[in-house]
Order: structure tokens, then C-alpha cells, then sequence
């Protein structure tokens, strides 16, 4: 069967690639261990811990696929802020029971129009790039504000609250033992690397970032690539909105501001080039397992949330420090 992936990595090649990140993964767990003693590894953190990560996880993979191209979707969250609000005022004002009595074909219907909502988002997001060419981070910077403008109007600052159970289910619900969210999570992760590896869309998106001139002699519609790759971005906001709408009972026009760094770092400790051209979904995924376990562990600590945010801060600049450094000793060994 043809496919287009960027290369074919045998699994090992993958695990090597990798590597680097498996050893601060252990490196990790050992200092929250150490730190934190038995509390750390008690199933009750551990079930903490499955319930929190998908949220950051299905975020940074779509903040990975905006830095693809080298660009970057500061309105992911605004986005999937607007899908839980839409959702909840398609409930309120369609169902005559109210909205935690909403039948099933009015919540699909309550979906599916948010859903849409996160794709127009994304359409807009990728024909301003892609046709105006402005830069990426102006104009997902002006739809990020817009939209959370636009959320405050519709809400009117208030939370909206009381979704049915149907809704819950997926944020806090349980199959086989596992949560709803954590499994999502894994099914989106695996379909997010076989549309990257395996399609034309990901062979063209991965050609575009590394060189958007010789992408356009090849024949690849760099338009048509930007709005798919906005579009696809959003469709991890959306799937972020629901499980954030389970675990909560709720939505508000300011869920999870404060994710937006944390979904940028997850992406670029998963080695996503902030140029574009290089990342995998394997290694943002080993790096929201890492940051996971960071925030639970300072979390057992008692810490003070707004250490925990410095933290993030800290980390972004030890890595760009740290791949800083290593570049410019590669270059020299190689002179």
C-alpha cells in the first residue's frame, strides 16, 4: 500500500529518536518519587493523574500541528472555549427540560454545531496565513481575542453549568477501568500520527514547514494545506472542550488560559521544531507525561499554583538553553 510518511522509521528508529526522552522520563519520575515518597505512585494520584493529562495532551497535539509549518494556534483555547459555550446555549435554548434533561438527538445536534463553530475558526485562522500571508502568530493572537471576547458576550461572563449525563460521560466517565477522557486521548493521538505519517496532507504539511518554496514547486497547494492544518488544530480544541465539559459540569469564557503554555512547552520538549518541519506525535505525547507528572508532583508538595506556572517558564527557557548550547557544540565539532 503507498503511503506518504517522511520517512519509515522501523520501531526501533522511533524508540531511538526518542530516547532523550524516555531518560528524563525515568529521570523524572525518580526525583517526584523521591520527593513525594508512597503518595506519588498511590492509585488515587495515579487515577488523578489519567484524568488531567488527556486535557494538556489533546491541546498540545494541536498546538503541534499548527508548528508544523513553523506557525503556531495561540486560539486553541479560546476555540475550545467556544465549543463547550455554544454547546451549552444550543441546550438551553432547544431543550423544554432544561438542559441536564436534554435528549440524545439534541446533544448530538448541540455538538455538531460547535463543532462547526471550531472549524470555521479554523478555516478563518488559515486563509488569513495562507492567502493575506500574515504571520501566524498575529493572526491566531486576533482571533484568540476576539473569540474570548466574543465567549464573555455570549456568557455575559457568567459559568454555564447542568449538562446531561450523556455529555459527563466522556470527561468523567469509566469503560473497562480506564477513563473515557485518557482513552480518547490515546485514539486521537493514534489518528493524529497516521494523518501525519500516512496521508498526503501530513507528507505536504511536513514539506511545507521544511521548505514552503520548494513545497510550491512540488505542486503542493499551500492554501489548501494551511486551512486543513488550522482545521485540524481546532478539531483538538473541540475534542479538549468536551472532556474539559465532563470532568467540570461547566464552561466559561476563561477555562484553561493558563494551558496555553503549557500546551506550547509539551510540544517543543516533544522535540517539534519551532520552524517547522519536524515532530511526532509519540514525543509530544512523552512530554505531557513528563509535564504530568511535574504538576502532580509539585502539586503533593503543596506548592503554590503560581510556582507551578513559573516552573513552565523556567523549563521552556532550560530547553531553549539547553538545545542552544548543544547546537553550537555540534557546530564546532563538526568544523
Amino acid at each position: 500500500m503507498k503511503t506518504y510518511a517522511p520517512a519509515r522509521l522501523r520501531l526501533s528508529a522511533v524508540i531511538a529518536e526518542n530516547l532523550s526522552l524516555y531518560v528524563v522520563l525515568i529521570a523524572v519520575f525518580i526525583l517526584m518519587f523521591a520527593l513525594n515518597g508512597e503518595k506519588f505512585v498511590r492509585t488515587q494520584n495515579l487515577i488523578s493523574m489519567a484524568y488531567q493529562l488527556p486535557i494538556v495532551g489533546l491541546l498540545a497535539i494541536g498546538m503541534m500541528i499548527s508548528m508544523l509549518s513553523g506557525g503556531i494556534n495561540l486560539s486553541i483555547i479560546s476555540t475550545a472555549n467556544l465549543n463547550g459555550i455554544i454547546i451549552a446555549l444550543v441546550l438551553q435554548a432547544l431543550s423544554s427540560q432544561g438542559m441536564k434533561l436534554a435528549g440524545i438527538e439534541l446533544v448530538i445536534l448541540a455538538v455538531l454545531l460547535g463543532f462547526i463553530a471550531c472549524l470555521l475558526v479554523g478555516v478563518i485562522n488559515g486563509l488569513l496565513i495562507a492567502i493575506l500571508k500574515i504571520p501566524d502568530i498575529l493572526v491566531t493572537l486576533g482571533t484568540m481575542t476576539l473569540i474570548a471576547g466574543l465567549n464573555v458576550v455570549l456568557t455575559r461572563g457568567y459559568t454555564l453549568s447542568g449538562f446531561p449525563d450523556s455529555l459527563l460521560s466522556l470527561g468523567n466517565g469509566v469503560s473497562f477501568g480506564i477513563p473515557n477522557a485518557l482513552i480518547l486521548f490515546v485514539v486521537a493521538a493514534i489518528i493524529a500520527s497516521v494523518v501525519l505519517n500516512k496521508t498526503r496532507f501530513g507528507f505536504s504539511l511536513y514539506m511545507m514547514g521544511s521548505n514552503a518554496t520548494a513545497a510550491q514547486y512540488a505542486n503542493v497547494n499551500l492554501v489548501k494545506i494551511t486551512v486543513m492544518q488550522y482545521v485540524f488544530s481546532s478539531t483538538f480544541a473541540a475534542l479538549t472542550s468536551l472532556v474539559m465539559m465532563g470532568q467540570l459540569n461547566s464552561v466559561k469564557a476563561s477555562y484553561a488560559d493558563s494551558y496555553l503554555l503549557v500546551a506550547v512547552l509539551a510540544a517543543f520538549l516533544g522535540k517539534v521544531s519551532p520552524f517547522g518541519g519536524f515532530g511526532r506525535v509519540s514525543g509530544v505525547v512523552l512530554a505531557v507525561i513528563i509535564l504530568q507528572m511535574i504538576s502532580s508532583g509539585l502539586n503533593l508538595l503543596r506548592l503554590d499554583p503560581f510556582m507551578i506556572t513559573a516552573t513552565w517558564g523556567a523549563i521552556i527557557i532550560a530547553i531553549v538553553v539547553f538545545r542552544g548550547l548543544f547546537s553550537q557544540i555540534k557546530l564546532r565539532m563538526s568544523k
